[in-house]
This record gives C-alpha cells, sequence and structure tokens, in this order.
C-alpha cells in the first residue's frame, strides 16, 4: 500500500506525504515541521555524534595558549561544540578566562544553534552569522572582513573542510583548527548530555530501522527522503552496500521518490552517489527544506514522481 495521498488542493502542503528523515540530531524537530505541512514523518537516523566530552585537558590548555597571542576570528560551526569547549572550561576553572578572551575577537557562529549557545555564555553583541550557513558561506564573510596577516580559529563539527582553510590560508590568514565532536553510528552518553542541554529531541540511529526504511521505499511506502549531512548520506549507502541493497535503493531514489538535500556539501555527497537531488532549499534551514520539498510536490514533476510511487 502507498504511504503517499494526492491532494487537488493549490495550497503548500505535503498532504499526507510519507518523508523519511535521516537525521539523528534534530530528528523530533524535523518531524514537527513536516507534520506541520500535512506531511508523516518517518525517523530512522543514519548517524549521530560523539562527542568529546569533557574535551581533553591538554586540548583546552593549548586553546588557551593560541587564544592568548590574540585571535582575530573565532568561528563555532556547533553549538554543542560551544557547550563542550564551556563545560570542559568550566571544569579546569577556565571558563571566565575564555569568555573574556572571546569579548576581544570577533566571534563567527554557523548558524543559530551556536549562536544560542554562546549568548548564553555571554556572548552577544560580537557573535555574526552568515548568510549562508556553509562552509562556502562563512569563507565568503571572513573574506568579506578581511583575513590577510589575521589569525583564524575555527571549532569544526563532525565535518570538517580542508577548502575553507586552504581558501582563508591563500588569503594570507592563519587558521587554527579543533574537533569538538565527530560523527558515529550512536550517540555516546557524553553526546547524550551535550544535546540534551541544548533542547534537542534526538533519536539514537539504528542500523536496522534504516533497513527497513529501505524495504518500505522498494514497496512504495516512501514517497521523499531528507538529508542534513554528509555523513548521514554515507552511513546510508554503507549499510545499503553492506547488505547487497545498493543497485535496488538506486533504482527507486532515481524512478519514484523525491530527493531532498540541505546545502552544497550535501548535494555533492548524493552526486558522489549517482543520486540525483530533486529539491535543495535556497535557504539551508529544515524549515525551507520543507517548504521547497511542498512546492515541489505540487510541481508537475513533482506530482508525476509520486504518481510512479503510487504504480
Amino acid at each position: 500500500m502507498s504511504g503517499i495521498r494526492i491532494s487537488s488542493s493549490k495550497e503548500l502542503s505535503l498532504s499526507g506525504l510519507v518523508v523519511a528523515i535521516t537525521a539523528s540530531r534534530r530528528a523530533g524537530e524535523l518531524a514537527s515541521i513536516i507534520r506541520s505541512f500535512g506531511g508523516i514523518p518517518y525517523i530512522a537516523p543514519t548517524v549521530g555524534i560523539e562527542v568529546n566530552q569533557p574535551l581533553n585537558k591538554e586540548t583546552v590548555l593549548t586553546t588557551m595558549r593560541i587564544f592568548q597571542e590574540k585571535m582575530d576570528y573565532v568561528v563555532f560551526m556547533t553549538g554543542p561544540g560551544v557547550y563542550s569547549l564551556m563545560s570542559s572550561a568550566r571544569d579546569l576553572e577556565l571558563e571566565g578566562d575564555l569568555i573574556r578572551m572571546l569579548q576581544d575577537v570577533q566571534v563567527i557562529a554557523r548558524s543559530g544553534k551556536p549562536k544560542e549557545a554562546l549568548t548564553k555564555c555571554g556572548l552577544k553583541t560580537q557573535v555574526m552569522i552568515p548568510n549562508e550557513n556553509t562552509f562556502e558561506g562563512i569563507g565568503k564573510l571572513l573574506l568579506s572582513l578581511g583575513v590577510s596577516g589575521k589569525k583564524v580559529y575555527i571549532f569544526w563539527h563532525g565535518s570538517h573542510s580542508s577548502d575553507l582553510r586552504r581558501v582563508l590560508e591563500n588569503q594570507g590568514a592563519q587558521v587554527f583548527e579543533t574537533h569538538t565532536y565527530v560523527y558515529s553510528t550512536d550517540v555516546n552518553k557524553g553526546g547524550a548530555e551535550i544535546l540534551k542541554m541544548m533542547g534537542y529531541d534526538y533519536v539514537n540511529p539504528d542500523e536496522t530501522r534504516v533497513i527497513k526504511l529501505m524495504e518500505d521505499i522498494f514497496a512504495s511506502k516512501v514517497g521523499a527522503i531528507t538529508f542534513t549531512s554528509p555523513p548521514a548520506v554515507s552511513r546510508f549507502f554503507d549499510i545499503a552496500s553492506k547488505h547487497g541493497l545498493t543497485d535496488s535503493l538506486l533504482t527507486s531514489l532515481k524512478t519514484n521518490m523525491i530527493v531532498v538535500a540541505i546545502g552544497p556539501s550535501t548535494l555533492k555527497a548524493l552526486e558522489e552517489n549517482n543520486v540525483r537531488v530533486d529539491v535543495l532549499p535556497e535557504y539551508y534551514r529544515m524549515g525551507s527544506m520543507i517548504k521547497a520539498l511542498a512546492d515541489f510536490v505540487n510541481s508537475s514533476e513533482g506530482l508525476t514522481k509520486i504518481q510512479k510511487n503510487r504504480s
């Protein structure tokens, strides 16, 4: 039985479309947005995060020593990274010193979550967010501010872009980097505590659940699938390969599934796995992603894919 009901309504509605969620960290939030558009969320996270909590003592001390050299820009890619760093500095009784150092530099947050975390630490006025919350968007913002002869410190999330460092260094910047967490196939205890502290309604990744999702895709019970990070894409296809499902999966994704991605890095990861992306929102946010999906569903191309799914 198909998981899709087609509505003749002209409104931006998903009209009962079953939409798969491969994200872990914000699965609950994304599910709520899908419901608000009339869709049916299907949560099957492929990857979680493993937060370095607490951060290694030497990592924190090294960061503090580097900060004493007077950074010009400090970039936080992720909210959990802010909490992890501050929590570890607090354990070493260095949180106050760290905040004072950050108050003397230009702080850049990749998106609203790290900005919110920084605001709670007392860093409000000097925090900037790029127009595009991608590596490219951060690079554009930094270049517009001027990086020649400047020192830039980047606190990465689970994905790392050597391109960003290369762009900055080519313009004369000195770049320092720290990784506060990595992607994994589970959410470890430290990661769970950090995410709960930040109010995330996360869902642990489960390979069995992902396999069931693939089976439901083959049975035309799912109409669309969303990807919000390159690691989620990689893990999805790793699981498919492990169980000999890659060819069937690619056929289904090509012919009768609507594939949705946030941002150019996730788009690239899907294209590298021979998947054509149908929906890429102009703004790389979950609400914009689902609105763009609703627009596509009500287009002639989207209706054609839905009809193929039903047949």
